[in-house]
């Protein structure tokens, strides 16, 4: 098992990642606050402007990519709406501040989950055990 935690980082960094790039790339096309929360994610959050660019355009590719996202991203936020819609400027102050739901506690979570999961399996892939070979084949 030891041998293998490269490969099981790996697969979390891509099951993060893909989670964020789908909601995030959602959040940011969600009617009435979308726009506010791309602004705001340019000025205060850049890694959250990353997710919401590139997940977006992987949400146009993938249509039930994009639906699930857009649940996922209307259940977390849905407590917030009118507070974003008053205020757009502190869009990500609100999303990172509280926790309204388990949803939104989740989409807190993987926020951070994919960067981390991404540098331990950097770390685990430069130090995973390599194959020693004692006879060559000649």
């Amino acid at each position: 098992m030891k041998k293998h935690w490269h490969w099981w980082f790996t697969l979390l960094f891509i099951w993060a990642l893909a989670y964020d790039l789908a909601v995030w790339g959602a959040a940011g096309r969600l009617p009435g606050i979308g726009e506010h929360l791309q602004a705001s994610a340019q000025r205060q959050a850049l890694l959250a402007h990353i997710y919401m660019s590139a997940g977006g355009e992987l949400d146009a590719a993938v249509p039930m990519l994009d639906d699930w996202g857009t649940q996922r991203a209307q259940i977390a936020l849905s407590e917030g709406f009118t507070r974003i819609k008053e205020d757009p400027m502190v869009s990500m102050d609100l999303i990172f501040s509280n926790t309204w739901n388990s949803t939104h506690a989740t989409l807190k979570f993987m926020y951070w989950a994919a960067p981390v999961f991404g540098v331990i399996a950097l770390v685990l892939w430069s130090r995973r055990p390599k194959k020693i070979s004692l006879i060559s084949g000649r």
